[in-house]
């Protein structure tokens, strides 16, 4: 389902479910991250539904994968980095705040955006050795020969052999 026009960067509030149509392949750039192939291929595989409920200050995150790998995170639009024990990343640093598409250095994770401002998360792994660029925001994206706006993740991942780049995309429904 499309995203309504009223939903920003300023207000994700939403239930979203991932479009594995629409999204990417997640299976590198989880690799890289030190993912189990166990777990890569289960969430590759599972629906994963993700409910943002959002305030001037931050993102409440709460994600479901099939019902068994549950997580929540506040994500602080403060850019100040935090700690966080995440339960499929570990340990890792995790930093975010409200931006202007035309801020966005990197060309690919610039592209697509409807309107002017985006979420930027920046995660890192000390003892994985990756760094992780998120751009959360709304795309209008092609859906059976129609433009349809939906709640899009661009993800850049910089690790020991390299950058690589994914995106998520997601259908929307109001939050219960």
């Amino acid at each position: 389902m499309a995203a309504p026009i009223e939903k920003t960067a300023t207000d994700m509030s939403g239930c979203y479910v991932m479009n594995r149509e629409l999204s990417g392949d997640t299976d590198a750039i989880l690799s890289y991250q030190n993912i189990g192939w166990l777990t890569r291929k289960t969430l590759g595989r599972v629906p994963v539904t993700i409910t943002l409920t959002q305030t001037k200050e931050a993102v409440q995150v709460d994600s479901v994968a099939a019902g068994f790998i549950t997580t929540n995170e506040t994500v602080q639009l403060d850019d100040k980095s935090y700690p966080l024990n995440h339960k499929v990343w570990g340990e890792i640093t995790s930093k975010a705040k409200l931006i202007k598409v035309s801020d966005i250095d990197d060309e690919t994770l610039k592209e697509g955006w409807v309107g002017e401002d985006v979420i930027e998360v920046t995660s890192q792994s000390e003892v994985n050795k990756w760094k992780a660029t998120q751009i959360w925001g709304f795309q209008d994206v092609e859906v059976k020969g129609e433009k349809q706006r939906r709640y899009f993740r661009r993800i850049r991942l910089e690790h020991k052999k390299g950058i690589e780049y994914c995106h998520t995309c997601y259908d929307y429904s109001p939050v219960a």
